[in-house]
C-alpha cells in the first residue's frame, strides 16, 4: 500500500463523479461533470473508442486511423447517459458504431492537466540539496534481494527514482565471474538490476561496460585516476539513456568518491536569480560530440529543456544537458550577424551561475560507494562526477555499469502505481 512512502503521498478516494448530457450536434457533444459544463470534440470522442471493433482485444491496438474516424462522421439518436457513462451511436463512413464513454474518462480529458495526472507524478517529486538526501538517505537504500524478488521494494525503488532521480542497491553478492564479455552479460547482478526495469540500452561501450583505471590505454576520463567534473553521459545521442546504474564491485583505493548533484535545482535556482539567463539557457543550443576510437558522434541541445505541462510546484524542466568533457564549439550567437549574438551573453551568464551553484558542495550528496551497493540514477537530471584516486595503498577500483532508457523507468512507475 502506498503508505509506506509517507502519508504525503496517500491516494485521496474519489467521489464517483456525476455526469449529464446538456447537448450535441455533429460537431460536438457537451456535458455537465460535477455541474461543470465540459464540450467534447465528435472527432476526439470517435478516436478514443475503445469498442472492439476499433479496438483489438488482444493488442489494445487501434483498427482504424483518426483520418478514417473524421469521415463522414455524424451522430444518429441522441447520446444516453446509462450508469454514469455516455453512450453515442456513430455512423461513420456509413457504418454504424456504438461508444462508450465513462464519467472518469471524460472528467480526465476535461483539462488539459487531467491526463497527465496518472502518466508522470509531478507532486510526488523533490528537489534536493545535500541537506534534503542526507534527511532522506535511510529510504532511499533497498536490498538487493528484495529488489529483484518482491514487486513493493522495487516499485519504492521506482518511485525514489522519480522522487529524487536517484536510489541506492545494497548487499549485493561480489560477482562469480572475472571478466565481462557480451556472451555473459545476463549473469552480472548490474545486468539483473536493469532488467527489471526492461531492457538494457546498449552503447558503444558495450551492453555492460566496467569502471576501471586503466591509464594510457582509456578512452574516456572515466577510465583513469583523474578528477571527473560533474557531467551527464553520452548527450551527443540523439536520445541519451535515462538511467544509469553503478555497481561498486571493488572500492578500497584512496580518494575516488562519488558526488551526485540535482541539476533541475540548478536550474531552478538560475531561474529565480537571473531569468533573462535562464531563458537564454532554454534556446542557445551546447554542441555536444565524441570523435575518438573510430566513432563520431554528435548532437545539439540547449542546456535546459522545459516541459510547459509539468504541474504543481515542481519546476518546469523535462531534461538538463551537460556535460563538458564532451562539449564541441558552439554554433549559435557567436558572430555579430546572427541574431542570438546579444543573447550568448546572458547564456554564459546562466552558465556561470548554474556552474557555481552545482560546484558548491551544500548541493552535493558525496559517498564512496561500498562494495556490494549499486546507485540507480537519471542520467538527465541528476549530475555525477568522481575525485582523484590513489591505488597506492594497494586497493582496486572496479565499477561495473550500465544503462536503461528513461521510458521503461516511467512504465514501471506507472505500472506501479496501479498496484501500490
Amino acid at each position: 500500500m502506498l503508505k509506506c512512502f509517507g502519508r504525503s503521498h496517500l491516494r485521496h478516494v474519489r467521489l464517483q463523479s456525476t455526469l449529464s448530457l446538456t447537448g450535441f450536434n455533429n460537431k460536438e457533444v457537451s456535458v455537465s461533470l460535477n455541474g461543470k459544463r465540459v464540450t467534447f470534440k465528435n472527432t476526439f470522442l470517435r478516436d478514443s473508442c475503445t469498442s472492439p471493433e476499433s479496438i483489438d482485444v488482444s493488442t489494445s491496438q487501434k483498427l482504424f486511423t483518426t483520418a478514417e474516424a473524421a469521415n463522414n462522421l455524424s451522430i444518429t439518436q441522441e447520446p444516453k447517459i446509462v450508469d454514469n457513462k455516455l453512450t453515442i451511436q456513430w455512423s461513420n463512413n456509413g457504418k454504424l458504431l456504438n461508444s462508450t464513454y465513462s464519467a472518469s474518462f471524460l472528467e480526465k480529458y476535461s483539462t488539459p492537466a487531467g491526463p497527465r495526472r496518472d502518466l508522470f507524478f509531478d507532486n510526488d517529486r523533490t528537489l534536493w540539496n545535500h541537506k534534503e538526501l542526507i534527511s532522506n538517505l535511510d529510504s532511499l537504500h533497498h536490498d538487493y534481494g528484495a529488489y529483484l524478488n518482491d514487486e513493493e521494494t522495487f516499485f519504492k525503488a521506482v518511485f525514489n527514482m522519480n522522487k529524487y532521480g536517484i536510489c541506492f542497491i545494497d548487499n549485493i553478492p561480489r560477482p562469480t565471474l572475472d571478466k565481462m564479455d557480451e556472451s555473459n552479460t545476463p549473469h552480472w547482478p548490474v545486468a539483473k538490476l536493469a532488467e527489471k526495469f526492461g531492457y538494457i540500452r546498449k552503447t558503444f561501450y558495450g551492453s555492460l561496460f566496467d569502471v576501471k583505471n586503466l591509464k594510457s590505454e582509456a578512452k574516456n576520463l572515466a577510465y583513469t585516476n583523474t578528477f571527473l567534473p560533474l557531467h551527464m553521459d553520452l548527450l551527443y545521442y540523439e536520445s541519451p539513456p535515462g538511467v544509469q546504474m553503478l555497481h561498486a564491485i571493488d572500492n578500497s583505493t584512496q580518494g575516488g568518491e562519488n558526488i551526485f548533484c540535482d541539476s533541475f535545482l540548478a536550474a531552478e535556482h538560475v531561474r529565480k536569480v537571473d531569468p533573462q539567463a535562464y531563458a537564454a539557457l532554454t534556446k542557445i543550443p551546447i554542441t555536444f560530440h565524441y570523435d575518438n576510437n573510430n566513432e563520431y558522434y554528435y548532437y545539439k541541445r540547449p542546456l535546459i529543456i522545459e516541459d510547459s505541462e509539468i504541474t504543481g510546484g515542481f519546476p518546469k524542466i523535462h531534461a538538463i544537458n551537460y556535460s563538458p568533457p564532451f562539449q564541441g564549439p558552439f554554433e549559435v550567437g557567436i558572430t555579430k550577424d546572427d541574431p542570438a549574438y546579444d543573447m550568448f551573453d546572458d547564456f554564459i551568464r546562466g552558465f556561470q551561475l548554474f556552474e557555481k551553484f552545482i560546484n558548491d558542495p551544500a548541493n552535493h550528496y558525496e559517498v564512496k560507494l561500498p562494495e556490494g551497493t549499486c546507485v540507480l540514477f537519471e542520467n538527465r537530471r541528476v549530475l555525477h562526477s568522481r575525485n582523484e584516486f590513489s591505488d597506492s595503498n594497494g586497493g582496486d577500483r572496479w565499477l561495473m555499469g550500465t544503462y536503461v532508457d528513461g521510458d521503461s523507468l516511467r512504465s514501471k512507475l506507472r505500472v506501479g502505481y496501479r498496484k501500490f
